[in-house]
């Protein structure tokens, strides 16, 4: 780690990266640092790598959370109260996580390639969908049904090299939602829905080790707003769904940090804090499922996309991808009607 003056020290408190200094998309209260032996200090350059590895990595845990089908395979509404459906199923991100050991400094902010080894970003989760208006008759369809949607999202820890993420009081998080039939699937007619669900992570901590520093991420809260647009129909034993959607991604989390430094001959041990940390992105994204009937179940696979949000510049780099970049997820699962 590079030596720096007491005067670079003093300096640092005038560039504490505020909500105005940093990205529109990730922003930060104060961030401040005490040093033994010195007046409280800034330390931007812990303080923008903590963000910039917030920035970077959020999104995609974004994008497992909100995955694409609601309920894989199932594109119209049950048909009606008494009729369900559950879905069990993993998605995961064509994901890259940081890889690589970089220096942390007491003084102003550095640019440090972080590398981003590809790592499939996991999210397991259960979800059911209950019938409770049939709709209104209309031909060979009906349109107007109504589900209730539930479910359940597990957060398995992951342990990175220097990275890691481990949920805090539980590893399960509920998730809620509508789904309104514009056609309700017949031997004819494909299914058409319009659903809503809100799904949350369960709440998390972040880990990077960089040598004899630390930068923690505490109380990290993720939750997605989706809206998703889904057509299915089956054919014998074969199904198949598309589906368009938008999600409204959100994410709030305090850092700390741990820096030691050489100062004049002197090692001084930090305690970097930055508050209220904030990300908020907005991505389309659309998927294909495919599946197989078996009985009263469904083994299904999913194929998404999700699109690039708006772009969040970051101070660190990370092997020339960008934070809120575009990525690919897949699900596997079974479905099982009753």
């Amino acid at each position: 780690m590079r030596r720096i003056g007491a005067a670079a020290l003093v300096a640092a408190a005038a560039t504490v990266p505020t909500a105005e200094t940093l990205a529109a998309q990730t922003t930060s209260g104060t961030c401040s640092t005490g040093v033994s032996g010195f007046n409280p200090i800034a330390g931007p350059d812990a303080c923008t790598k903590a963000r910039d590895l917030f920035a970077f990595v959020i999104p995609q845990a974004g994008v497992a959370l909100s995955g694409g089908n609601p309920v894989l395979g199932e594109g119209g509404t049950m048909g009606g109260w008494g009729k369900r459906a559950i879905s069990l199923r993993v998605t995961a991100v064509d994901g890259r996580l940081p890889k690589n050991v970089v220096p942390v400094s007491l003084g102003a902010a550095t640019s440090s390639n972080f590398g981003a080894a590809r790592v499939p970003v996991p999210v397991p989760s259960l979800d059911a969908a209950i019938g409770v208006f049939a709709g209104l008759p209309a031909g060979l369809t009906n349109i107007g049904g109504v589900d209730v949607l539930l479910g359940a999202t597990y957060l398995p820890t992951v342990d990175e090299d220097e990275f890691s993420v481990a949920p805090q009081a539980s590893s399960l998080a509920l998730s809620y939602g509508v789904r309104i039939g514009a056609l309700q699937e017949s031997s004819l007619i494909p299914g058409l829905s319009i659903s809503y669900l809100r799904r949350k992570l369960p709440t998390v901590s972040l880990g990077y080790a960089s040598t004899n520093d630390t930068i923690s991420v505490r109380n990290l809260a993720a939750t997605s707003n989706s809206v998703r647009l889904v057509a299915s129909k089956r054919i014998a034993i074969f199904g198949f769904a598309a589906g368009i959607g938008r999600d409204q991604l959100e994410n709030t989390a305090a850092v700390s940090a741990v820096v030691n430094e050489t100062v004049q001959g002197v090692p001084l041990r930090a305690q970097v804090q930055l508050f209220d940390l904030r990300n908020s992105v907005t991505r389309n994204t659309a998927f294909v499922n495919a599946s197989l009937g078996l009985l009263a179940a469904r083994i299904v696979g999913e194929l998404g996309w999700s699109a690039a949000g708006d772009k969040d510049p970051t101070t660190n780099t990370f092997d020339g991808r960008m934070a809120n970049e575009g990525y690919r997820y897949g699900s596997l699962g079974v479905t099982l009607r009753f």
